[in-house]
């Protein structure tokens, strides 16, 4: 059966992340682990397994994952069967838009540590 979509995992290794593994094996999800030593290609042709590694890098401080060609209702499922598994959560997810595909990976957790820092920064304003 094809599969339903791709989904981009930085530092999601080891015993911890083996149930999320599995639940996007379930949903027939493609994984792609992304090495450091590819986190210069862009998002778009990781997400199709092209791009030749270059240089390493250091790799990412924490988990971060990107949903690449997700219909919107497997999204919302693939959501929601984590959040139902009782998972650790992993604050730095995407989804891959027109937008973001030619980015490379440190440009996408640059956005995303932004916008972690300023939606905290709003919830302490209000709070």
């Amino acid at each position: 059966m094809k599969n339903a979509g791709t989904v981009l995992m930085y530092n999601c290794s080891g015993e911890s992340f083996a149930k999320l593994r599995q639940i996007f094996a379930m949903l027939r999800l493609r994984m792609r682990v992304v090495e450091p030593d590819r986190y210069h290609i862009p998002l778009e042709e990781l997400a199709a397994g092209k791009g030749e590694p270059g240089e390493t890098v250091e790799a990412l401080p924490e988990p971060m994952l990107v949903f690449c060609y997700l219909p919107p209702a497997l999204f919302h499922q693939v959501l929601e069967v984590i959040r139902v598994a009782k998972l650790p959560p992993i604050p730095l997810r995407a989804v891959l838009t027109d937008t973001n595909r030619t980015w490379d990976t440190m440009q996408l957790h640059e956005e995303l540590v932004r916008e972690r820092e300023a939606i905290e920064a709003q919830k302490e304003e209000q709070g």
